[in-house]
């Protein structure tokens, strides 16, 4: 077994970003509830907006950092590589999951119903939690170390690709549903909508980064504890 240790970043990175995290993250989210005006339609459950978007952002391509790691696993055969890849997908399978829980709240809004069965986002996003939570299932049926590192890897290209077509519901190709298009190709968010945006965009992706390092950083202590064990029988 590899024991060589992958270096992602100097360490006293963690310092700063936790630091960020707790400056940053509350301000995010009590701007979100109190400075932006709300569209009228859809009345104070728009704020959920800058939650579900963020949240989506992160849910989107943290299943391709998961593919990435897995490629380098495929091409390295470095354990290091599919801990890194296994993080990433579970981080990958939180913020979907919360994308699918604040998206009907949303939608009941702003559309009158919680899901609409012609939206082509929709329906990829949801196509998109089932291969994550296949990702695991699978790798949890596999017991050989190697095996399960080697088909995890495989796995999390395909759930790369779901993250991709998902990405492209709502711009490769004409959607009959109701979700909106791309909030960067609109261009018509008012100033005060635009900051609270933005600020939120960079909080959820410090919370991402933090959490990755948490994930991560479980993940090796297991690796760790397996180890051990195998040395001892």
């Amino acid at each position: 077994m590899n024991n060589r240790e992958i270096q992602l970043y100097p360490q006293w990175l963690d310092s700063i970003l936790f630091i960020l995290l707790i400056g940053i993250f509350p301000v995010a989210v009590l701007l979100s509830l109190y400075y932006p005006n709300v569209i009228l339609e859809q009345g104070l459950s728009h704020r959920i907006f800058y939650f579900h978007v963020s949240v989506a952002w992160v849910a989107l391509y943290a299943p391709a950092f998961s593919s990435f790691f897995g490629i380098l696993y495929i091409i390295r055969r470095d354990p290091n590589w599919d801990t890194l890849s296994y993080s990433m997908s579970k981080l990958a399978l939180i913020f979907s999951i919360l994308v699918l829980f604040s998206g009907p709240i949303w939608a009941y809004s702003a559309w009158g119903t919680p899901w609409d069965w012609t939206d082509a986002r929709l329906q990829s996003f949801f196509i998109l939690v089932v291969s994550l939570l296949s990702y695991f299932v699978f790798r949890s049926l596999i017991t050989d170390l190697n095996k399960k590192a080697l088909y995890s890897s495989f796995l999390s290209v395909l759930c790369a690709l779901n993250a991709l077509l998902t990405w492209g519901a709502i711009r490769w190709v004409e959607n009959p549903g109701n979700h909106p298009g791309s909030v960067l190709g609109k261009g018509g968010m008012d100033k005060d909508m635009k900051e609270t945006f933005w600020i939120n965009i960079l909080a959820y992706h410090i919370l991402f980064l933090v959490l990755f390092l948490v994930i991560y950083r479980k993940d090796k202590l297991d690796v760790k504890l397996v180890q051990i064990r195998e040395e001892m029988e």
